[in-house]
């Protein structure tokens, strides 16, 4: 575990914060766009587990988190301030895979891994820019960092469940019409409905897909074995190590929990 000092501590909307933390040079040049870290909230035994976030956003020697409050461990992270210190391990996980000619779908919270990979491909001699990012919420006050998505210059298409900004319904609608004119490559990260959603409308339209998936994670190195994702054929995959970001063929979906 590494240490890290609080530089900000943000509320974004209702139960959306950014955070950022200092880290030292040398693990900062380790992480790629992908990639995720687990942060130790406190020294106190509640909550024991570190909790997984993905890197939103790296600028200098500061490590943005982009995070929702869900549970008590989020709750904990909230109340924490500027000059604080905390615990972190990684990088973990496997960065993106290396994509061209691709579109981004993200749901609500889902978007928080997508700006790295965003400042990471500007040059474009790793990583390619998305032609279009497809961001959807539930209403317009948890879309959060458009600011931020819009200055790479790469078209943003809105949706809310309530119509209150952009296309009203869900974002998978968005991303099936663009495919009945231009299916390509997509990278989703985003509620499991949405997810599955997402592997249904690339297996129609033979677009390939690639999905970023949660499930509880302890260790983030594999030890534990309990991170597991179900796969078809009866195999089965570890978040930690051999994802986040999986092939959305090889999921079983019957058996997701």
């Amino acid at each position: 575990m590494y240490e890290a000092k609080i530089v900000i501590n943000k509320k974004e909307a209702e139960n959306i914060y950014l955070l950022g933390i200092e880290i030292p040079k040398n693990v900062l040049k380790k992480f790629q766009p992908g990639q995720f870290l687990k942060i130790k909230i406190n020294q106190r035994m509640d909550p024991l587990i570190p909790r997984p976030f993905t890197v939103h956003a790296i600028e200098e020697n500061v490590v943005y988190i982009l995070y929702q409050i869900v549970g008590k461990g989020t709750k904990s992270l909230s109340k924490l301030r500027k000059g604080e210190i905390l615990e972190f391990l990684g990088p973990l996980g496997k960065p993106f895979p290396k994509l061209k000619n691709y579109v981004i779908c993200a749901g609500g919270i889902g978007i928080a891994g997508f700006g790295f990979l965003l400042q990471k491909s500007v040059n474009k001699k790793i990583f390619y820019s998305p032609e279009m990012i497809f961001y959807g919420a539930k209403t317009k006050e948890e879309l959060v960092r458009l600011s931020f998505l819009k200055r790479f210059g790469i078209p943003v298409k809105i949706s809310t469940d309530d119509g209150s900004k952009g296309y009203k319904g869900i974002v998978t609608d968005m991303i099936e019409e663009e495919f009945k004119k231009d299916p390509r490559t997509v990278l989703a990260c985003g509620p499991k409905p949405m997810l599955k959603r997402v592997a249904e409308i690339g297996k129609k339209y033979k677009a390939k897909t690639y999905l970023v998936m949660e499930t509880f994670l302890a260790c983030g190195t594999g030890f534990c074995m309990g991170c597991v994702i179900p796969l078809k054929r009866k195999k089965h995959a570890h978040l930690c190590i051999d994802g986040p970001t999986f092939l959305a063929e090889e999921i079983d979906f019957e058996f997701l929990s």
